[in-house]
Parts: structure tokens; sequence; C-alpha cells
């Protein structure tokens, strides 16, 4: 099953060049993923059982621009345990396929707090497509923190960051991740950016963003009291 919804590139949605901006490409996924939830009965209204993600890899082949109108297509493609793979694409108005995504993530009841076991009628009901992908694996290996950091710095985590899991939104940590980068490095061309998810941050706490270059990018750790809890690597040109 294919899930398909248009969206219209606004000024809200774009970057400083008028393009389609990083975070505005995953509250697109966020909000076909979430279509998709409600129309398999997993609806985040009425049921205490939340799909929650583990990690994003974001491939940009040609960023969207203002005023464009693009569609952006979801599918379950695996599932097995209590894990499941997504992935996404957005193609322009002129039918190309400008952005690929792959997504890992942990089915999980609230009201308990352990992981909720996927069913074959589970699979059945998000119509799973195991023939249809852009990646070679459906699931996302883990990012290895590199030897050192050249910046550190400490960001409080306000409610302006928390969603209806009381925890900080899945988007607020690539925006977070930014917010470190060099101005030199911030003014390149994001190409791609790879998201992993080990461990929800909640308001009120403060934590650590450290910041090390790559030979093809860089990588940003956010940490809590010394403990990893999520890490953004960006593919820059």
């Amino acid at each position: 099953m294919i899930i398909t919804e248009k969206f219209y590139i606004g000024y809200s949605s774009t970057n400083r060049n008028l393009e389609l901006s990083d975070s505005a490409i995953l509250k697109m996924f966020e909000d076909v993923a979430t279509m998709h939830g409600e129309m398999a009965g997993d609806s985040v209204k009425t049921t205490s059982v939340r799909w929650f993600l583990t990690a994003y890899d974001v491939r940009i082949h040609k960023r969207p621009k203002l005023d464009e109108r693009v569609e952006c297509r979801t599918w379950s493609h695996d599932m097995r345990g209590f894990l499941a793979s997504r992935e996404f694409e957005i193609y322009n108005a002129d039918g190309e396929l400008v952005i690929t995504a792959a997504s890992n993530w942990a089915r999980m009841d609230i009201k308990t707090g352990r992981p909720e076991r996927v069913t074959p009628e589970t699979g059945e009901r998000y119509g799973t497509e195991k023939d249809r992908t852009n990646f070679e694996s459906p699931w996302i290996g883990k990012l290895k923190e590199p030897d050192e950091y050249q910046i550190s710095k400490e960001y409080y985590v306000d409610r302006n960051f928390i969603d209806a899991n009381n925890h900080m939104n899945n988007v607020c940590y690539l925006d977070l991740a930014k917010c470190i980068l060099p101005d030199a490095v911030y003014e390149k061309k994001v190409t791609s950016f790879e998201i992993m998810y080990r461990k929800a941050i909640e308001y009120g706490k403060t934590v650590t963003c450290h910041y090390s270059e790559l030979s093809d990018g860089c990588f940003i750790a956010i940490k809590c009291d010394g403990e990893l809890m999520s890490a953004v690597k960006f593919g820059l040109e």
C-alpha cells in the first residue's frame, strides 16, 4: 500500500535559499506516516500503541523551491519483531524523484512502556511492500561517534521542542544539531543526512551538542549527562 499526499512549498517550508528545508522534509514524512497509521487503525487519538523513530537516512537529489507543488509518497517496507522500516519519496511537479528516504521505527505501548510485537495482521493492515525500495537494506546501521569533537555547546530543552508523546519531537533533533554548525559549514549544500535516535529527550533537560568535521560532511552528537541520546550526520557538497 502506497500513501500519497500533495504539498505546497510555502515560505515557512523553505530555507534561506528559498528551497525546501531539511526540517520541512521531515515534517512531510511525519504527516504522511501518521496518515498511513490512521488508515491502518493505529490512530494516535485512540490507541496507546505508537511507532517511535529510531533512524532516518535521507538523500536529497534535487531540492524543490518556493511555490512548487510536490507529491510525497510512503509505504511500509518490512516488519519484524517490534521493529518496522518505512520508505519515503518526494516528486516534483515534473514527476522527477527528487528526495528518497528510509526510516526505522519501534512499536511501543505508551501505557506500559513496553515494546509491542508486530503481528501478521499488522503487516496486512499496513500493506507492506517488501519488493519496493530505493535502498540496499531496510535496516539503517548505527552511526559511530568520531574520535574527537571540535566544538561543544549546551542547550536547554524548552516546551516548544515537546510533542504529543511528551518528549522532543523527531524534527527538533535535526534543528538542534544545525544550531552548532559553524557559519562556513552552515552555508554549504546539504545533500544527505542521517539521524540516529537512541533515547527520548524530555522537557527541562539540558543537552550538549558536540560537533566534528568529517571528510565528506560533519557529525553532531547530542548528549544528556554524558549519555548519547541522538546523532546526526550531514553529507555536504
